[in-house]
């Protein structure tokens, strides 16, 4: 198999303008399936994706053992292959670091009934010398 075989096939569109069948190049077609795929790419700075990924787990309110469990996981593509790299320790310091930077949201929510209203008594209190009051000597 050579090179040539490896590469994405293009097709014609209309005076001879190629399109691509793969990547941000490509046409959408009805039939294109609509979900969304991640895919890893070379290059980049793999502790700054960490770092955000750290961010936005505490942002939804994960403590530091959730999300370092989150990168044991390996369905979590994004930060398993850092955990895999980089190993438990380095990970827990680094979710360590970025929660002392930035925190945990936490939202909590009570629900208070309100009893209804009290109807208040009204007792009338008359005193001597007041009109309707008793009169003393």
């Amino acid at each position: 198999m050579d090179h040539a075989d490896n590469q994405v096939p293009e097709k014609q569109r209309g005076a001879g303008e190629l399109v691509s069948n793969f990547g941000a190049a490509k046409q959408a077609e009805p039939t294109d399936p609509m979900d969304l795929v991640g895919t890893m790419v070379p290059g980049g700075d793999v502790e700054f994706l960490a770092r955000c990924f750290v961010e936005e787990y505490a942002a939804m309110g994960y403590d530091g053992e959730q999300i370092l469990e989150l990168f044991r996981q390996p369905q979590y593509a994004g930060v398993h292959p850092v955990y895999r790299a980089k190993g438990e320790r380095a990970v827990r310091t680094l979710i360590e670091e970025v929660l002392a930077e930035c925190g945990v949201f936490r939202v909590s929510e009570s629900i208070i009934e309100k009893s209804p209203p009290r109807r208040s008594k009204l007792i009338q209190i008359e005193m001597p010398g007041t009109p309707g009051g008793d009169e003393h000597p």
